[in-house]
């Protein structure tokens, strides 16, 4: 018997080179990544990612979506996961919307931290190349957060055998963390030109933009 197609009549929520996000139509919490186009890569690379982590029995989810496996939908296969939200209901704001905003990166610096620290207990080896749209600012409360990574997990490398010897992956994280962190700063400084080189504050992008 063939599976019932999950109908998706919305618009996207979130829009990549080889995906499109939609809000899953039958549960608020959880969001749909559906190919695009023919390219396979980003989710191929996904999937394989999720994989080592079940067979790593890794169960903490606080900065990365959990993932719910696939689905068939009129507009192809998906991926179900996690839909990052803020406390109160609201998307939570990518990195780029707050440099956007005179934000500087320096505002993030614990929550970066924190991300790292994440990644190395972990042995999660990202791509680099990631950029500000797929790091999510989740507000936990008024006073608490987080930064969750929506996009551009698993290894990119062809020869990626080692990633799963702490002593190696860590070492890896750490060479390509600081090329991502190289990358974030280029990106604060450009947005800090164009909005005319007054630094803003977290709360105060908040209100600027209610």
């Amino acid at each position: 018997m063939n599976q019932q197609l999950l109908q998706i009549t919305t618009e996207p929520i979130g829009v990549g080179k080889e995906r499109a996000c939609y809000l899953h139509p039958q549960d608020p919490t959880k969001a749909i990544k559906v190919q695009k186009g023919e390219g396979k890569k980003q989710t191929l690379r996904e999937l394989k990612f999720y994989r080592t982590l079940r067979r790593q029995k890794m169960n903490n989810f606080k900065h990365i979506p959990q993932f719910y496996g696939k689905v068939q939908t009129n507009l192809g296969e998906g991926l179900v996961v996690d839909l990052i939200n803020d406390f109160d209901g609201s998307a939570s704001k990518s990195l780029y919307w707050f440099f956007e905003r005179g934000v500087p990166l320096s505002e993030f610096n614990t929550y970066l931290e924190e991300l790292k620290q994440y990644m190395l207990q972990n042995l999660i080896v990202f791509n680099n190349r990631r950029n500000p749209f797929n790091l999510l600012f989740k507000r936990l409360s008024d006073q608490e957060a987080r930064i969750v990574v929506i996009d551009g997990l698993g290894d990119h490398a062809t020869f990626n055998w080692f990633d799963n010897i702490s002593y190696f992956a860590g070492r890896k994280i750490n060479r390509r963390w600081d090329r991502f962190i190289s990358s974030l700063q280029d990106y604060s400084a450009d947005m800090m030109r164009e909005y005319g080189g007054t630094p803003n504050k977290l709360d105060s992008a908040y209100r600027k933009a209610g």
